[in-house]
């Protein structure tokens, strides 16, 4: 499954995506096409993943989430 994780900007992407490389889970970068206000600079990372382990790891190194969906 994918796992489509919103973290606003492109540097909180930048940096979710090594913490989450270096965690094993392989990220790309995505731009939101419609960002809503609460999106940030509408960045997101798109990871596969079972369950919301990412979520968690991106937390615990203080990146802020701003939400996370299946696709």
């Amino acid at each position: 499954m994918i796992l489509y994780i919103k973290v606003g900007s492109i540097t909180n992407a930048q940096r979710g995506q090594k913490v989450l490389n270096s965690n094993g889970f392989k990220s790309k970068i995505k731009r939101i096409e419609n960002p809503d206000k609460t999106d940030g600079c509408g960045y997101a990372l798109e990871v596969s993943a079972d369950d919301k382990t990412p979520v968690e790891i991106l937390e615990k190194n203080k990146i802020k989430v701003r939400g996370a969906e299946w696709q």
